[in-house]
């Protein structure tokens, strides 16, 4: 039974001990409600419709336009590509590394999401990009402990985001414990409290070529 409340002054659509699910507004149209009945972690925050397709278009247009590496998981190297800016990592490695600025043209959206969820855009220092080919997956994780809140922004085509509790006793799960969401293109989602911290998250082998700005913020030493 789902229960009607706000979240940073905005109207919100919120599952019972779970997430937040919610439409942002299409251009030209009235403000829709997504109807899901997917539940979704704590602390997992999103919505449609974040940009419109003509900026999504351009986006894609300046992505594809920089220079994009294979991702790399220590001697592995996955089908997706990616380039990071602020700081960057490597698997296998106990640091993070400074990287170039972040492109101009990430700039006004950065500034956007960060209104949305009600964080300093500044405090977004650090940013991915991710294309995933057709075919290309992501292996059930949680993002390094280095970063704080994880911000998303998909493009190009849909995805299914899938979340289990994480066990460092075990690695096998109930996979009828897992609790999954379509994310469709030109949406954003905010990973914070326990979806960052207690569940991991995968994406099956992606069916059309898609692409991901990340944007996080940096955890403070303890």
């Amino acid at each position: 039974m789902s229960e009607a409340q706000t979240i940073f002054g905005r109207p919100v659509q919120l599952f019972a001990g779970h997430g937040i699910i919610n439409s942002m507004p299409r251009v030209n149209r009235e403000p829709r409600l997504f109807d899901v009945s997917a539940r979704v972690p704590d602390g997992f925050v999103y919505h449609q419709d974040f940009i419109s397709e003509a900026e999504e278009h351009e986006l894609i247009g300046e992505i594809q336009g920089l220079h994009l590496t294979p991702f790399k998981y220590y001697q592995f190297t996955g089908k997706r590509r990616t380039a990071s800016f602020g700081w960057q990592y490597e698997f296998g490695k106990s640091e993070i590394t400074t990287a170039p600025d972040m492109p101009a043209f990430l700039l006004q959206v950065r500034t956007r999401a960060g209104k949305l969820f009600n964080i300093d855009p500044n405090s977004l220092t650090q940013t991915s990009i991710i294309e995933y080919s057709i075919g290309s997956p992501i292996g059930w994780h949680r993002d390094i402990p280095h970063f704080g809140v994880v911000v998303g922004i998909s493009l190009g085509a849909a995805c299914r985001m899938r979340f289990h509790k994480y066990d460092r006793r075990s690695k096998n799960f109930n996979r009828d414990e897992i609790l999954s969401l379509e994310l469709q293109p030109r949406s954003i989602y905010l990973m914070s409290g326990a979806s960052r911290e207690i569940w991991q998250h995968s994406i099956p082998p992606v069916k059309e070529l898609r692409y991901s700005i990340m944007l996080r913020t940096l955890r403070a030493k303890p």
